[in-house]
């Protein structure tokens, strides 16, 4: 696939023949599946650090370094995947990439937004129950980025396999 001297760097590395391994459904499935655990680990987490005394124990700050660095090499395969259409121009983007991205915005707004919804609640509730407001931000942060990453996952599980030819 050749690519035109007004594409971006980054979009050129999304469209780049060396990854294309990162473009077969059950690849992007299991990256989703992946960062759904790691997230509702980390969610997790946040519930029994929020138990503490403290609501930050030692055990937490190293799971969630810990989790957090996992999930970029995790998102980055995940971009790859989807070529990376949630993050590049649209003038970098076909008709059909432009599609896919605005379906997965669509088929997503509600579940994002009932994420949006318990993210805030959530972290309300945390502070209300424990006292505790650095897990209250983390469950908020969490849920506001799970909300975030739902039109990825839906683009990544829902996608076509690509032709042979296009890759």
């Amino acid at each position: 696939m050749s690519t035109s001297p007004e594409q971006t760097y980054l979009a050129r590395a999304f469209d780049d023949g060396r990854y294309d391994w990162a473009r077969a459904r059950r690849i992007r499935r299991r990256v989703v599946v992946a960062q759904v655990v790691l997230l509702t680990g980390l969610v997790a987490a946040v519930v029994a650090a929020a138990t503490t005394d403290d609501g930050w124990p030692g055990w937490f700050f190293i799971a969630w370094t810990v989790g957090l660095l996992v999930f970029i090499p995790l998102h980055s395969v995940l971009n790859l995947g989807i070529r990376g259409v949630f993050d590049r121009s649209d003038r970098s983007l076909d008709e059909h990439q432009q599609t896919l991205r605005e379906r997965s915005f669509l088929a997503m707004a509600w579940p994002a937004t009932a994420l949006h919804f318990l993210a805030w609640t959530g972290a309300v509730t945390v502070v209300a129950t424990s006292g505790h407001v650095a897990p209250a931000l983390c469950w908020g942060f969490l849920l506001w980025f799970a909300a975030g990453l739902t039109a990825y996952w839906h683009l990544a599980w829902t996608a076509p396999d690509e032709p042979a030819d296009l890759c």
